[in-house]
């Protein structure tokens, strides 16, 4: 059983296919706001396709080929304060990912006033 699995590439560790670029901040404004300037960000800046709108989560497509898709969450942490956590996921390539400029560029956009 281990020949095959060795054979086929499944006995490497899968420490590496976790990581996921990610930024969290607080922003001064209620979880409704911070999540209607994210879905505008996304959709105006990063060209980014809405794939999942709730109210607590934002979920966002970019590109076809090696493409990616980011996750924006908004935690509401007291009155008028929002905690984001943008999160970008990408198909599991050679090479593990641990930087993502659309979600820095996410992140800058958001913390602007």
């Amino acid at each position: 059983m281990s020949f095959l699995l060795r054979w086929l590439g499944l006995d490497a560790p899968l420490r590496d296919a976790r990581l996921r670029p990610y930024r969290r901040f607080e922003l001064a404004a209620d979880v409704a706001v911070a999540r209607e300037r994210a879905r505008r960000a996304m959709s105006e800046i990063l060209g980014a396709t809405i794939t999942r709108e709730e109210e607590e989560v934002l979920e966002g497509s970019i590109g076809l080929v090696d493409g990616e898709r980011i996750l924006v969450r908004f935690e509401s942490v007291g009155d008028k304060r929002t905690c984001v956590t943008i999160e970008s996921v990408r198909p599991l390539g050679v090479a593990p990912r641990t930087h993502s400029a659309y979600v820095e560029r996410l992140a800058e956009e958001l913390g602007k006033s």
